[in-house]
């Protein structure tokens, strides 16, 4: 073999050097992209757990606020019904007490001939029971300490010591339904009258409007009716 000449020598080991150079980078090339999708994935499965993690937070947060908001809808809907309610069971009591003017459906009841009395508060207490809300004789309001009595020295029917005068009109507020079929109730009260020949006229009405009681003080604390 030729012995190389003296400038082939460097040559050589620089190209030799620089091959052995690129081998290594190569290799390293390699080894980094192999690592690479690696890595990534790595990271993406890290970030995977992460958003996972946080959407379960969010889910519970949001399950709670969803709570919430239907406790919250429940207890505004429980006030207002409560609310209401207790406007209703106001009114009621205002409408009982005779405090406000009234109206609404109902019946009337016309009475040509002079009654005693007791069969005026029989009248009354049949529309009670019928579930009337609100009462009147000649436009004068009926409550709970109204006193319907026989005047003896006046020989009159006197409410809270007014006398009525005949034809006598009892209105009544209520269903009218409910407040006919009181009346009419076999052995009741407008039967009992016919046994006289007093037949009152019943009518039943749409609209009926009731003026606030006059509480004289004399009968306010006085029973609701007496005989």
């Amino acid at each position: 073999m030729n012995k190389l000449k003296n400038w082939q020598v460097p040559v050589f080991v620089t190209f030799l050097l620089l091959g052995l150079l690129i081998t290594v980078q190569f290799r390293s090339q390699q080894n980094y992209l192999r690592d690479l999708p690696q890595q990534k994935i790595e990271d993406l499965i890290l970030m995977l757990n992460k958003i996972n993690d946080k959407k379960s937070e969010l889910e519970k947060e949001l399950g709670d606020l969803d709570r919430q908001l239907r406790l919250i809808s429940t207890n505004v809907s429980e006030e207002e019904t409560l609310t209401k309610q207790l406007r209703k069971d106001i009114t009621k009591q205002k409408m009982a007490l005779g405090t406000v003017p009234v109206k609404g459906p109902g019946i009337t009841i016309t009475i040509d001939a002079d009654l005693v009395y007791i069969d005026v508060i029989d009248i009354i207490n049949e529309l009670w029971n019928s579930q009337a809300e609100a009462i009147a004789i000649n436009d004068r309001r009926i409550t709970g300490w109204s006193k319907i009595y026989w005047n003896e020295p006046t020989s009159a029917l006197t409410v809270d010591g007014e006398v009525i005068t005949y034809p006598c009109t009892i209105k009544a507020i209520g269903d009218p339904e409910k407040l006919d079929s009181g009346l009419h109730l076999l052995g009741g009260v407008l039967d009992s009258l016919a046994i006289y020949n007093i037949r009152p006229t019943v009518k039943k009405e749409n609209l009926i409007e009731l003026p606030a009681a006059d509480y004289p003080n004399t009968y306010y604390l006085k029973p609701k009716l007496e005989e």
